[in-house]
Order: C-alpha cells, then sequence, then structure tokens
C-alpha cells in the first residue's frame, strides 16, 4: 500500500461510555492508527494486545523507507484520561530512538518521553505520569541502530500500549485526508485468478453488491467491465452479470441480497458502498462491512474486490473518504483488491459534478473510468 499507511484491526467494538477513573484499561487495542510510511504487509500488530512475537502479523514493522522520523498515530477513538504508556521494543533489531507524545485534538501534542532502546533486546519502556486527557497518542521513531531484520531502517515493535479510562465526552472526528496509494491494489489470489480463470474459456460469473454507483443496465460500468473482461479471455469464455444492488443499499441490510448472490455461484464479486450514505457512524459501517466480507470469503469461492465509493460535493467527498479508510483497513487486514475510486478519478481530472449522473449514480465518464481500474485489477494493465 502505497503513500500513507492507514492500518487497523477491524473486530473491536469501541466503548463509547464513561468508565468510571479507577477502572483502567489498555484503551489503545484494536483502535485504527496511520503510520506516515508504508507498514509491512501483514506486519500490523502494533495494538492487536500481542506484547510477546517477533513475528506478524503480531509485530508491527516498517517499510525499509530511510524516512525519518517514522511516526505512527494511533486514534484512541473517544477522548480518554490515560496515564500509562507502554511500547515493547522487538529483538528483530534496528528500533532505537523514540519519542512519546499525546493530543486532545489531534493537531497540537505534548511530549511524554524520550527514550532510547538498546539493540535488539525485548526491552519494554513504561512510562507513568499524571493524567492526561487524550484522544491521540503518537510514537516517533527518531532514528535506526541498523543492521536489523531486513534492511538498516525497517522498524519493529512488538506492542504498544495505552492505559486509561474513556471520559464519556464526545470524540473528535478529524478531516479525513485525501486518499493515498495506488488507484488499485492487487491480491496473489487475483494473480492466481488471472492464470487459472482469465485465461481458461469457462464461463464466469461476475456479481455486483451494493448501492447506485453500481447498478447494473445496459450501458452501466459493471457490464462494461463484463464486456471487457469477455474480451480478454479466449474466444467463447463468456461473462455474465448478477447485480444484488439497490440504491441506498448499507452493508448491514444484505441478508437477503447474500442468500440470492451464493445461489449464483460466481467467480468474481465487486462489492460497493457509501455512495449514497447520509449518516456516518463508523463503528456500524465498519462493522457491517466487515461481517458482509467475511459471509461472502466463507460462503462462496469467489474473488471479493472492494470498490471504493463516489466523492462529490465537499460533503460527499468528505463521506466517501471515511468509507474508503475503512475499506482500506479491512483490504489490508484480510488481503483484498481494491480500487480506490477517487485516486483513480483525480488521475484522469475528473472532479466535483463532473462525477454523477442524473439519478445519483456514476457519471457517463466516471463510469468508464471505474470500469478501467476494475478491469486493470482483473486482467491486469
Amino acid at each position: 500500500m502505497g503513500g500513507r499507511a492507514l492500518v487497523a484491526v477491524m473486530a473491536a467494538t469501541s466503548l463509547l461510555c464513561a468508565v468510571p477513573a479507577a477502572a483502567q484499561y489498555n484503551v489503545a487495542r484494536d483502535q485504527p492508527y496511520e503510520c506516515n510510511v508504508d507498514v509491512m504487509a501483514q506486519w500490523t500488530g502494533l495494538v492487536d494486545g500481542v506484547a510477546d512475537s517477533d513475528t506478524s502479523p503480531g509485530c508491527f514493522a516498517t517499510s525499509n523507507d530511510p524516512t525519518f522520523p517514522k511516526v505512527v498515530t494511533i486514534d484512541l477513538q473517544r477522548p480518554c484520561s490515560i496515564s500509562r504508556i507502554a511500547v515493547h521494543n522487538s529483538t528483530n533489531g534496528n528500533t532505537r530512538g523514540i519519542v512519546i507524545s499525546c493530543s486532545e485534538d489531534g493537531e497540537s501534542y505534548e511530549k511524554l518521553r524520550e527514550f532510547i532502546f538498546p539493540q535488539g533486546q525485548a526491552i519494554t519502556l513504561t512510562h507513568r505520569f499524571n493524567d492526561r486527557p487524550a484522544q491521540f497518542v503518537r510514537v516517533a521513531f527518531t532514528n535506526t541502530w541498523g543492521g536489523g531484520l531486513g534492511g538498516d531502517n525497517r522498524i519493529f515493535v512488538r506492542e504498544v500500549e495505552v492505559f486509561g479510562a474513556p471520559t464519556g465526552e464526545a470524540p473528535v472526528a478529524l478531516p479525513p485526508a485525501e486518499p493515498a496509494g495506488e488507484a488499485v491494489a492487487e491480491t496473489r489470489e487475483l494473480r492466481l485468478f488471472r492464470r487459472w480463470a482469465v485465461e481458461d474459456d469457462r464461463p464466469l460469473t461476475l456479481a455486483v453488491l451494493g448501492d447506485s454507483l453500481v447498478t447494473c443496465g445496459e450501458g452501466a460500468w459493471p457490464q462494461t467491465v463484463a464486456e471487457r473482461l469477455e474480451m480478454a479471455r479466449p474466444e467463447g469464455g463468456q461473462v455474465s452479470v448478477a447485480a444484488m444492488t439497490e440504491p441506498g443499499l448499507e452493508p448491514d441490510a444484505t441478508a437477503g441480497h447474500l442468500m440470492l448472490l451464493a445461489d449464483s455461484d460466481p467467480d468474481i464479486v465487486l462489492v460497493s458502498f457509501g455512495t449514497d450514505i447520509t449518516n456516518w457512524n463508523q463503528e456500524v459501517f465498519r462493522s457491517a462491512l466487515s461481517h458482509l466480507v467475511r459471509r461472502l470469503l466463507e460462503e462462496t469461492d469467489a474473488v471479493v474486490v472492494l470498490v471504493g465509493p463516489l466523492p462529490g460535493d465537499m460533503e460527499q467527498t468528505d463521506m466517501a473518504r471515511r468509507v474508503l479508510q475503512t475499506m482500506d483497513r479491512l483490504a489490508d487486514l484480510l488481503g483484498l483488491p481494491l480500487v480506490r475510486t477517487e485516486v483513480a478519478l483525480a488521475e484522469e481530472g475528473l472532479t466535483g459534478e463532473a462525477l454523477r449522473g442524473d439519478e445519483g449514480g456514476a457519471s457517463e465518464a466516471a463510469g468508464q473510468v471505474i470500469a478501467t481500474a476494475v478491469v486493470e485489477l482483473l486482467v491486469g494493465p
């Protein structure tokens, strides 16, 4: 995943109620975090609760990017009163100087501690302090010992723990960042699909599940994907489309659609939500989308492709970016191919009113860009 890496474990549900001050616990566990450099694939265990692993996925590792400082920022998802932070070093080496800071608003940070880890030793830095209000905790890795696993600049950390309790105040919602990375993110399973399905002439079924962005019909972009995919296959290799779409559909209202989808025995499932969303609840959307995708992976043998929502005006774009962040994290966690729709459209100079058709879905120009990105994933550039 290029650019700024966004990673999160999707399983936990945040506690939004107030907890007595005495009932402190690790409020960072399973919360989303952001890193200013790439995170090594599958080495995402910064806040997964596993504090004794030097291997993936329990250990955290950055890429071998020479950029310093490397900075991870953990969003506790709600204001907390914190009093202890523990950083568990890895025996894999390299990790040297760190700076720990916290923030209430995600903009102004208070430095709490600087420390230098011994090289390649499983030392835990535990820093205690008087209660601080914070929703964000930042660990900056300022330099490296060198000579560690995977290159001189790769940083390894077993775990970061933040002990405290929610205050019960409303969480800070940061403006969503402009999406980073390539327009499409492929996977090993997708490369195998190209070899054993695209290059074979047996009929394929392309299922589409989602809201108005993926509405099918003559001339709609999912139909264009099917036509181009058929052209890329050997003669006679037909591709049919099974549409389970509905304007306004959200991931937690797809039980009936899933039954129909399973009956179609799909080879590919395009999943897209968020274009029609009006009320954003991160926990509800994240949980519902995760549950839906896991069911698709368990109940079908299809390649599941996530397609980001359609941006638009400022409010629509903010919402689309929040949805795409959730998809990005889920794709990273489950190893799913992903189309970062806003990135693909921006590369072609399409923004604002040019993106949407008369009925709220993609305009013809936007649809062609999305179709091209999906076909690139399925058959290669």
